[in-house]
């Protein structure tokens, strides 16, 4: 797995390439959290256009990652998921929670309200 961080103006842009399996999921949660600056509501569109796979670990670090941001104003939204990982995030109810856009060019726009 190689996570690729971009910011856009406010919003930082997660771009994971792989699947996210055994211990990665750890280092994709320390690289999100290393992006989040203090007194600072935190923006993230997880890119996951290059991702075949995403273990229940992974799922249970996008929920912290989810639960840490929001406590702090923040947001965090989702892109280009594959159908493997629209089922998975369909399966545990997590698309409910989770905004999900198809591309990371509608999630950018979503923050410009």
């Amino acid at each position: 797995m190689k996570v690729k961080v971009i910011r856009k103006g406010e919003v930082e842009i997660v771009r994971v390439d792989g699947a996210i399996k055994s211990g990665d999921e750890y280092t994709l949660a320390e690289i999100i959290e290393n992006h989040i600056k203090p007194n600072c509501a935190p923006k993230f569109i997880l890119d996951l256009k290059k991702v075949p796979f995403a273990n229940s670990a992974a799922l249970g670090i996008f929920v912290n990652v989810y639960k840490h941001v929001d406590s702090l104003n923040g947001r965090v939204v989702f892109a280009h998921l594959n159908a493997e990982v629209t089922r998975i995030m369909e399966i545990t109810r997590l698309s409910s929670i989770f905004e999900i856009f198809r591309n990371a060019e509608e999630a950018l726009e979503s923050f410009n309200f």
